[in-house]
């Protein structure tokens, strides 16, 4: 007896569990039938908004770092000062964007980024495009060994020359 109702327990479970499958695939076919337009659209229009925002910024250059403690004082204090007058900052502190432009927009030109390759980074608006590059390396290279900074600037200053 006690097998008997094992199987129609189990045999009633699962008929629940289908029954309940059965009527949520029309409720969830119907929210995705409301929502995936929409959220299509919507980005659709942050699409719009963000080339628009690339095509007012156009020709813009941008020096890009976080909050890197064995290198943030250092930037601050030696590179950030001698940048070219046109170069402006973005600053990562954490997940936080530190900038004189809307984070949205900011945030979605360095997820894009193409060369990503660590901070501190360069991003030129050309053609209303993200060109962007990783200064990385040199900067690195550069700070741990106590090289002249010549070489960065000259690289920054290439960079954004050609762009």
């Amino acid at each position: 007896m006690k097998i008997i109702d094992k199987i129609f327990d189990y045999a009633f479970t699962v008929s629940f569990v289908l029954l309940l499958i059965v009527i949520a695939m029309p409720i969830l076919a119907i929210f995705l039938l409301i929502f995936y337009p929409i959220n299509y659209f919507q980005d659709k229009k942050f699409e719009k908004e963000y080339l628009i925002f690339l095509k007012q910024i156009n020709g813009k250059n941008f020096f890009c770092y976080n909050n890197r403690l064995n290198s943030k004082d250092f930037i601050e204090e030696v590179i950030i000062p001698n940048l070219r007058s046109d170069v402006e900052i973005i600053y990562l502190d954490g997940k936080e964007i530190v900038s004189d432009y809307p984070p949205k927009y900011i945030s979605v030109a360095l997820y894009r980024l193409h060369n990503y390759h660590k901070f501190p980074h360069l991003l030129a608006i050309r053609n209303d495009q993200v060109v962007d590059m990783s200064v990385n390396n040199v900067f690195y290279t550069i700070l741990d060994q106590n090289q002249p900074l010549d070489r960065l600037f000259n690289q920054m200053n290439s960079f954004f020359n050609n762009k």
